[in-house]
């Protein structure tokens, strides 16, 4: 029986989203496109029809993923379920070339023209600039984003890893809004909701970007990548004496496992989740996934309302420390 989530605008764009995303980095089981097989193939769509009975409508890719074999393998996804297309919002990135990153005009053209035909789609909803290119003028990059927008092989761009100067760098030379922000956001990346790094007005405590003030400021929505910390927050895997962050992942588990009961037995992985959701920035967390179960599990959180007292008692586990 096919679920429906809660949906939320990208943006200043006309896409409507789940307030859940898939991030497709896994979807094809490897980072070789010569290893992909049938059963590859059968795991990936199962993980897409997965996420679409559970409601999610946005799905997120890049070029690099999987060796460009997570693209190619998601037409084999849109052609097993006739019609999918035209339900969903698809994302991809570009930019990220081996061992440096490319703006450059001709690298972006010849991007989105191998997404698409890796894909098997027309146009993209969401392209996005997969991180910064220190040698790359903004000016230049916006012109050929406009470009393809007035092409219509892409409707709306995004920026992936950006802080907020080089978002607005973007945007003075760019016709088209941002309409996202794909961040490294969780309860073990608390970065993006502090407003700047620790300094004469606030010589303790923990830095920050100011990444979610700007996306509040400007309706840019952020795209919460590693939302329960690459895997910590799951409670699925033990955590190795050395690691130098245990003792914040184990405090952090500890709160949302001591939660679990007052929402009916949700998983740690859920309250993580519905910790993202709850900010009013409007964050989308991506499921990173090719699991079903995982996928429908991570999707049952955007059914989950955290309490005010109860986001702040996980804010503080992840911190460490109280609220000044």
């Amino acid at each position: 029986m096919k679920s429906t989530l809660p949906e939320q605008t990208l943006g200043q764009s006309d896409l409507r989203v789940s307030r859940i995303a898939l991030g497709c980095m896994g979807l094809a089981g490897t980072w070789n496109p010569a290893e992909v097989g049938d059963e590859n193939r059968r795991k990936a769509i199962a993980s897409f029809e997965a996420a679409l009975e559970a409601g999610i409508t946005f799905f997120d890719h890049a070029d690099i993923y999987g060796g460009t074999a997570c693209e190619s393998i998601f037409k084999d996804c849109l052609k097993a379920v006739p019609g999918s297309r035209e339900r969903i919002v698809i994302a991809t990135k570009f930019g990220i070339r081996s061992g440096y990153y490319d703006h450059s005009p001709e690298h972006i053209r010849a991007s989105i023209r191998g997404s698409l035909d890796r894909l098997g789609i027309e146009y993209v909803d969401l392209y996005q600039i997969h991180r910064p290119d220190p040698l790359s003028h903004p000016r230049e990059t916006a012109r050929v984003l406009d470009e393809l927008v007035d092409q219509g092989l892409v409707r709306h761009i995004g920026v992936s890893n950006y802080y907020p100067h080089q978002t607005l760098a973007l945007q003075k030379y760019l016709k088209a809004p941002i309409v996202s922000n794909q961040i490294s956001i969780s309860l073990l990346r608390l970065d993006p909701i502090y407003e700047g790094a620790a300094g004469p007005s606030r010589p303790t405590g923990p830095g920050g970007d100011g990444v979610l003030d700007q996306c509040l400021e400007f309706a840019i929505t952020p795209l919460a990548y590693s939302p329960v910390g690459g895997g910590w927050l799951t409670g699925r895997r033990e955590v190795p004496a050395d690691n130098p962050r245990k003792e914040t992942i184990d405090r952090t588990l500890a709160s949302l496992r001591e939660m679990s009961a007052a929402y009916g037995g949700a998983t740690p992985t859920q309250l993580a989740t519905a910790w993202l959701l709850a900010h009013p920035a409007g964050i989308i967390p991506l499921v990173g996934s090719n699991n079903p179960e995982h996928i429908r599990e991570a999707a049952g959180a955007a059914r989950i309302s955290l309490s005010r007292t109860d986001w702040y008692k996980l804010w503080v586990a992840a911190r460490g420390e109280r609220v000044p």
